[in-house]
Parts: C-alpha cells; sequence; structure tokens
C-alpha cells in the first residue's frame, strides 16, 4: 500500500500500487464527496491500469447535467433504477442490468427516471486508437471466439 510521504497525495494513502492486486468488500472503497458520494473501486491517479471504475447512488435532482470529457471514453452499468441518458443527438432508455457506452468529446447527461434510488457502476478510460486492441483477455473473445448473439438480435 502506499505510503504518505515526498510526492504522495494523502487523498492517495492507503491505495494499492500499481502492481498491487486486491479485492474490496461490498459498498468498500474510497468514497469522495462532490455533491454526492463516489467509492472509487478502481482509480485513476496513482496505478498504470487502463480504466477507473466508481459506485455511486444518485437520485431525482442529482443528475450531473450535460457535460463533456475530452480525456475519457465514459460507460456506465446500471445495478439499480432506470434512467435515460442523452449523448449528442441519440438517447437511450437504460434500466437494471443495462449498459450504456458514451464517446469522449460528445455531449452527455442522464435523467433519473426512477423514483427511488439509483445505483450505478461508471467506468471511465483513455481513448485509444482503433487497432488490434492491447492483447487482453476479452480481444482474445472478440478475435477467437465464435459470436452467438449480438445487439439486435433481440
Amino acid at each position: 500500500m502506499a505510503a504518505a510521504g515526498a510526492g504522495v497525495d494523502d487523498r492517495l494513502v492507503g491505495r494499492p500500487g500499481a502492481s498491487e492486486a486486491y479485492a474490496l468488500k461490498t459498498e468498500r472503497g474510497w468514497t469522495y464527496r462532490n455533491g454526492i458520494d463516489f467509492t472509487v473501486k478502481a482509480g485513476e491517479h496513482n496505478a498504470t491500469n487502463g480504466a477507473a471504475v466508481i459506485e455511486y447512488t444518485t437520485r431525482k435532482g442529482e443528475e450531473p447535467g450535460e457535460h463533456v470529457h475530452p480525456t475519457e471514453d465514459e460507460m456506465f452499468y446500471v445495478l439499480a433504477g432506470a434512467l435515460t441518458f442523452t449523448c449528442g443527438d441519440r438517447t437511450f432508455d437504460v434500466e437494471a442490468g443495462g449498459f450504456v457506452f458514451l464517446p469522449r468529446g460528445i455531449p452527455h447527461d442522464y435523467t433519473i427516471r426512477s423514483d427511488g434510488p439509483v445505483r450505478l457502476l461508471a467506468i471511465t478510460a483513455p481513448p485509444r486508437e482503433p487497432g488490434e486492441g492491447w492483447g487482453g483477455f476479452v480481444g482474445g473473445f472478440e478475435m477467437d471466439g465464435d459470436i452467438v448473439s449480438q445487439p439486435g438480435d433481440e
């Protein structure tokens, strides 16, 4: 784990180093308040991973408003609730178990349709140039596996 000292931001103390494996129990992580509480599961700072992951609960009236991420793609997996995401001129109704991908550089927003709390898992990742991937196991499925279903097959 990181230790406090020269060049280490106190907000990052206790986070695993870039190459350390770790597990988090339910509802655990590094929680930061920025209007609402966001729990970081895999962070962007002090890490070499290619994605950051946060979990949070939000309600009607706490939507972020339209905004743009110039440096990262953003993905949401809806754990509970129902939302409408807007990205550019496209709109997506997503409920628990649903997923949405929002590319960098395009204004986007969401509106909460549920009356109760909405739980989201948000993943951000820096963009890469199109190509062969980075040699990970998901790329192996995509290149060598047999596709058995895809969006639009419903």
